[in-house]
């Protein structure tokens, strides 16, 4: 039987008790915050400059659909601005266009290949279609770029945890998204996760001595 950790139970419940017209995608979902929009690169002329701040308002503002159509115009006229496409995947990802949204993704790292938060996006198309292998590797790239992240170590614990089984990896991943953060919640997450860590470990100091017994048996 699968293992569902403490964690899973919470964010299950927490899942249950979204009203219906809720977007239902994966548990959990974690994808860049509005803050985390970036400026288009390379430099744009004035005009394309505020037409792309107008477009990020758009998408600050939650209006996705007028928002992908905005940055939709925008990667047409400046197709070597990686924000650009960044930004246009994020309105289409909230619009659940995720074939679009990761053909935009591709562009973005095609002109950036070290965008954080392109990858760290790719990692949670990863996770939702299945690849979790995949989404490992774009979520470990997310933290290659030498500055700290804290969403892609949050969806790297989630990912170990969760999806692949490996609470040793979570528990770190976990510390570092608290550090960055201060996020109180993570301090209950950790908690759990130590929990299961302290059975496994006591778990599995049994395991030699039964084993010695029953060939003593035999």
């Amino acid at each position: 039987m699968k293992r569902i950790s403490g964690l899973s139970l919470l964010l299950l419940s927490a899942c249950a008790q979204l009203p219906p017209s809720q977007p239902q995608l994966d548990t959990p979902v974690t994808v860049p915050e509005a803050e985390a929009v970036v400026t288009a690169r390379p430099q744009l002329t004035a005009e394309l400059q505020q037409q792309f701040t107008a477009a990020k308002q758009l998408l600050l503002d939650k209006d996705y659909p007028a928002a992908l159509s905005q940055f939709s115009q925008l990667s047409k006229q400046a197709p070597d601005a990686g924000g650009i496409w960044y930004n246009l995947a994020l309105a289409q990802w909230y619009t659940r266009q995720t074939d679009a949204a990761q053909l935009s993704l591709q562009q973005a790292i095609d002109v950036a290949p070290q965008h954080s938060d392109s990858h760290n996006l790719l990692g949670v198309l990863a996770r939702q279609r299945g690849d979790m292998r995949a989404a490992e590797r774009h979520f470990k790239q997310a933290l290659a770029g030498g500055e700290p992240y804290a969403m892609a170590h949050k969806n790297l614990a989630f990912l170990y945890e969760l999806y692949l089984g490996l609470p040793l990896q979570a528990h770190y991943h976990y510390q570092q998204y608290y550090q960055l953060t201060q996020d109180e919640q993570v301090k209950l997450w950790l908690a759990l996760l130590e929990q299961e860590l302290d059975q496994q470990q006591v778990t599995d100091s049994t395991v030699p001595a039964a084993t010695l017994q029953e060939n003593g048996n035999d």
